[in-house]
């Protein structure tokens, strides 16, 4: 089997001997002098062109990143504000409406920022998904804060809330209020929750990206190397085999 292949290999060398000394000296000269020029050019082509495209995956990279973490601050916000009004409706004390007033003022940036991240998304689905999440999610949130407000106004107005030495009654209309609320946050989390999973769908995806340019500029540099030794490698067997390709330049 090994001397099959080893016969093989050299009816292959001796027809490609043939056929290149049917070639001109000045030719064969010209083509061993281009081609490891040519490689050469083609693996800093792809290395330029990878680094290009690199700093473009990393330019993502960084926008996941940071939608990542204006979707984890809009979680915050919302638990906060939900969690001062429930203070709120407990004591009637003022300053716990404190994360309620912050987070107001927080999660309009927050969701400005996000639908920016969002349309710098290169990919047309993902970019049209997350905008369409964010449309969803920031109807909830309108929702959600206008019926804390409610809340809020709603018991600063009367005196429906009552606290007794045993255990605390609410209104049966602050009471549905506070589980509409309640329902209302899942959906928002469960919102949230998709858009950082399919963040997380889409790093994964560049960083994979990025290793497959790595390996490509790799290669690209193994044979511009295995190019450039093969053709020494050429001229020194024609040389050996008395084709100087310097005499035929001169000629």
């Amino acid at each position: 089997m090994i001397q099959t292949i080893i016969s093989i290999g050299k009816r292959i060398v001796q027809s490609v001997t043939r056929l290149w000394r049917r070639i001109p000296l000045r030719v064969q000269g010209k083509t061993l002098v281009i081609l490891p020029l040519l490689a050469i050019t083609i693996s800093a082509v792809l290395a330029l062109f990878g680094n290009h495209q690199r700093a473009n995956i990393q330019d993502d990279i960084q926008r996941h990143f940071q939608m990542v973490r204006n979707l984890n601050e809009v979680v915050i916000s919302m638990v906060n504000a939900e969690t001062g009004m429930r203070g709120y409706l407990l004591t009637r004390r003022n300053e716990f409406l404190a994360p309620y007033a912050t987070a107001s003022q927080k999660i309009p940036s927050a969701m400005s920022d996000l639908r920016a991240l969002a349309e710098a998304e290169p990919s047309y689905a993902p970019r049209l998904n997350k905008l369409l999440l964010l449309n969803q999610i920031q109807l909830l949130i309108d929702r959600q804060m206008a019926d804390l407000t409610w809340q809020q106004q709603y018991v600063t107005a009367s005196n429906t809330f009552r606290i007794f030495t045993r255990g605390m009654t609410f209104d049966t209309e602050v009471y549905n209020h506070l589980a509409y609320g309640k329902r209302t946050m899942d959906e928002i989390r469960a919102n949230l929750n998709a858009m950082q999973s399919e963040e997380q769908q889409l790093l994964t995806a560049r960083v994979q990206e990025i290793n497959a340019i790595r390996q490509r500029d790799y290669l690209a540099i193994i044979l511009a190397l295995f190019i450039g030794l093969g053709t020494r490698l050429i001229a020194r067997y024609l040389f050996n085999k008395g084709k100087v390709i310097g005499s035929g330049l001169k000629e």
